[in-house]
């Protein structure tokens, strides 16, 4: 599986979540203050967004590779490749 996100879609993610954080979590004002100017750094088309959506893409795909179980050709016979790293 390959799961990669646009900014506009990390962008939408990271909002969601900052959003959340701030209306349920017991946070100080200079916190919540603190995670809109954060939220508001990475606007659609900043370089700060660019960074975050390459990060988000990075991490999503090192988490699919680690849980994913691969079967791998070799020789005639198919070898997964969670057996090859514990090998």
């Amino acid at each position: 599986m390959q799961v990669i996100l646009e900014p506009d879609e990390s962008q939408a993610v990271m909002a969601l979540v900052i959003s959340t954080v701030i209306d349920q979590v017991d946070l100080s004002d200079e916190a919540r203050a603190a995670l809109r100017r954060w939220r508001s750094d990475r606007q659609e088309g900043t370089a700060d967004l660019s960074d975050l959506t390459v990060s988000m893409n990075e991490t999503i795909g090192t988490v699919l590779d680690e849980r994913t179980q691969r079967l791998i050709r070799r020789k005639g016979w198919y070898v997964s490749t969670k057996e090859e790293v514990e090998a």
